[in-house]
């Protein structure tokens, strides 16, 4: 596993979380979606686009790429997006998919891919999502129930570890690394 160093030589730890890469049709997708919600009245932090991921397993601080320990996907399956929610803990409201077995197989061989790696991760149970808004105001609860996303999915054929950084716009999110069928793909650190 490649490690992160500084310029000196020290290991600094990176946040790191494994997810999906939404397709460009399911990005435009859901960046409509957001303004269908801003144009409803929903205040809030909205996630820019291109930051829009499904979250897998979240690790946090690591120092080192875990790429080579993420599971190829296996057969490419397909996602859909299906509806919209808010989870009231975490105060973000989000868009959901079809239920989809192959999805649920995956995160859990990507968690025990971690754990079996000794690499600690957030242990909630796995419910998919992508997250739309941090911080929602709502104008009207009943509101989830009326706006729903356009029909859009994507085929699933590769898992990526993401690095989490916090910049003045807020956090961005920088694939680091991707498990594709042909193996370990490095990308931009």
């Amino acid at each position: 596993m490649a490690k992160d160093e500084d310029r000196d030589g020290s290991v600094t730890a990176m946040r790191l979380f494994v997810g999906l890469q939404p397709s460009q049709a399911v990005r435009e997708a859901l960046a409509s979606l957001q303004e269908r919600l801003r144009a409803a009245g929903v205040e809030g932090r909205y996630l820019d686009p291109a930051n829009l991921h499904l979250t897998l397993a979240f690790i946090g601080e690591w120092p080192e790429d875990v790429t080579a320990c993420l599971p190829p996907v296996g057969e490419p399956f397909a996602l859909t997006l299906s509806h919209i929610g808010v989870f009231q803990r975490a105060k973000v409201l989000w868009a959901g998919v079809e239920p989809c077995p192959a999805l649920d197989a995956l995160a859990a061989r990507v968690r025990q891919n971690l754990q079996a790696a000794g690499i600690p991760f957030d242990p909630q149970p796995f419910n998919p999502h992508i997250t739309l808004i941090r911080k929602p105001v709502l104008p009207d609860a009943a509101l989830l129930g009326t706006i729903r996303p356009q029909p859009a999915a994507m085929t699933v054929g590769e898992t990526c570890l993401y690095r989490s950084e916090r910049t003045e716009n807020g956090m961005a999110y920088t694939v680091i690394g991707k498990m594709t069928t042909e193996g370990v793909q490095k990308c931009g650190h």
